[in-house]
């Protein structure tokens, strides 16, 4: 895999490098990087910013070291990098699991947003720009419900339950 740690590439349409990005976040967070902290460490390094800096700045340990910890950790996955999320498994980091699923997606959203513009070099305006677009698109907690409901994955209580029904029922 090619190192995309210690180096930037100029485009978010190389598979190769936003694959690694991400799955470098995955392994940030899983050393116990909230992903506030991750947007904010990634903004604040700008268009020059690699991983390998952003790695340093939230663990305080030399940027020097990020490729080569991070190769380790990738080896030592039982079955290798098959997913987006290679180090948290099937559950969300322990900052997200309080929050609702939407949420958690809305999120992931904005979050790739960032990322794909920070890796295509884009000046924050349009990576302003572009969050606001990615949350303007994003599912609200009626929409996401209504569609939850029609997958049969939650149901509206009836009218005679003690519990809460949704606004406008």
């Amino acid at each position: 895999m090619p190192n995309y740690v210690d180096q930037t590439d100029p485009t978010d349409r190389d598979p190769d490098s936003t694959g690694c990005g991400v799955a470098f976040l995955s392994w940030l967070m899983s050393l116990g990087s909230a992903l506030d902290a991750i947007a904010q460490g990634m903004v604040s390094l700008g268009e020059t910013g690699t991983l390998a800096q952003l790695y340093a700045n939230l663990t305080g340990d030399s940027a020097g070291n990020a490729w080569t910890k991070f190769m380790a950790a990738v080896h030592a996955l039982p079955n290798g990098v098959l997913n987006d999320d290679p180090f948290g498994g099937a559950s969300q980091p322990p900052q997200l699991a309080h929050l609702a699923p939407w949420t958690v997606a809305m999120a992931g959203k904005v979050f790739a947003t960032i990322l794909a513009d920070v890796a295509a070099g884009k000046p924050a305006n349009q990576i302003v720009a572009s969050v606001r677009a990615a949350m303007v698109s994003a599912p609200n907690v009626k929409t996401y419900g209504a569609q939850a409901t029609k997958k049969g994955a939650g149901a509206v209580c009836s009218r005679a339950s003690r519990r809460l029904v949704p606004p406008g029922s």
